[in-house]
């Protein structure tokens, strides 16, 4: 059977969105009745790459849900350099350490995990592999049922892992009483509504490509900048982008791309702006857009699904909304499409790696763990 292409992938995401809402009781036991069993007051959130900028996204949905301090770092540095506890505010059991790694075999979130049982912290090991290598060290598995993606560039299993976080949160949420039943139904028809209409947020971005496509295949260089709980979105984007398309790409908090980086952009640059949430960051954001274009590049492309943008016939307004907290799930989709259908158009198949030389690896083989 031929591989599923990069924007197949994207495509699918709505099914396997929908799957994880009316399946969780199949995925979601042990790791509620964890969080449920255990007065966890502090929360390391672990992946490299993709896994890395999901984590991100999900350490915001725990903070907001369930009360607790939440870590998203890079699993080398927790490895290597973080203190986990260095004012001895918790004990030990009150630390858990949750490793995600889609494929259950990436070399740096294994020894992150391996550190966190040796060092006595609950460890939960988040993988679409079953029996990976990851699992030897964590004393409970979740199984991620985005389904195994068949190339490189993950898409499909990024916005799922979001959409299943989530929907763990809200069930522990419940079972501990941090909400109650009127709370816990919105944020669950909140997550119902938007797996009814995520295929609708694909359509429109293919849209929004076909629409642009003569000026973005002129793109050499971008930049890509959101804010609030859509700042990790800039940085999956940007990796999407850079790792396909192979052009110079950056992804920036919004307030920290006026910090410097402006500089070395000019009038070839490529700026997607997200706007979000409300408040001044939603006001700061409109400003930005219209200082870009006036100052830097007339290359301006504004994603939103928000009233009150002054939207141009080169940006994306989506016709649906959802909550701020589920809102990454929307945002990446714009920047997978842009990837795929770029790649598509220039002649570079995603379903193939470019690297040749594989002596050196961030994924373990077989048992090479040790």
């Amino acid at each position: 059977m031929e591989k599923l292409s990069m924007i197949g992938h994207v495509k699918d995401t709505p099914r396997v969105v929908k799957k994880t809402y009316e399946t969780r009781n199949s995925y979601m036991t042990e790791f509620v009745n964890a969080f449920v069993n255990h007065d966890f007051k502090k929360v390391y959130f672990l992946g490299s790459g993709t896994s890395h900028n999901v984590s991100l996204v999900v350490r915001n949905i725990f903070v907001e849900l369930l009360n607790v301090e939440g870590v998203a770092c890079p699993p080398t540095i927790f490895t290597f350099h973080e203190k986990v506890n260095p004012n001895g505010v918790y004990k030990k059991e009150e630390i858990c350490v949750i490793c995600l790694s889609q494929h259950g075999d990436s070399i740096s979130t294994t020894q992150a995990a391996k550190k966190a049982q040796e060092e006595g912290y609950f460890t939960i090991a988040v993988t679409e592999t079953l029996n990976s290598i990851i699992e030897q060290f964590c004393d409970v598995y979740c199984h991620l049922v985005c389904e195994r993606e068949e190339i490189g560039p993950e898409t499909r299993g990024y916005t799922q892992t979001i959409f299943q976080a989530y929907i763990m949160a809200i069930e522990i949420a419940k079972a501990k009483g941090i909400i109650n039943e009127e709370r816990y139904k919105k944020l669950d028809n909140d997550a119902k509504e938007l797996s009814e209409n995520l295929h609708i947020v694909v359509e429109e971005s293919i849209n929004w490509y076909n629409n642009n496509r003569e000026d973005l295949l002129k793109m050499t260089k971008s930049s890509i900048c959101g804010y609030g709980v859509n700042y990790p979105t800039a940085l999956e984007a940007r990796l999407k982008l850079f790792e396909t398309f192979s052009r110079p790409c950056t992804g920036y908090e919004m307030e920290e791309q006026l910090h410097g980086p402006l500089r070395g952009y000019n009038q070839d640059n490529y700026i997607f702006m997200i706007i979000s949430e409300g408040g001044y960051e939603f006001t700061r954001a409109c400003d930005v857009v219209a200082y870009y274009k006036r100052a830097i590049t007339k290359h301006v492309y504004v994603i939103t699904a928000e009233d009150g943008v002054d939207i141009t016939d080169a940006d994306l307004k989506f016709s649906i909304k959802t909550s701020d907290i589920l809102s990454p799930m929307i945002y990446v989709i714009p920047f997978q499409v842009l990837s795929a259908l770029l790649c598509e158009d220039i002649g570079i198949d995603t379903k193939v790696s470019p690297i040749k030389d594989r002596s050196l690896s961030s994924h373990y083989e077989n048992d090479r763990y040790k």
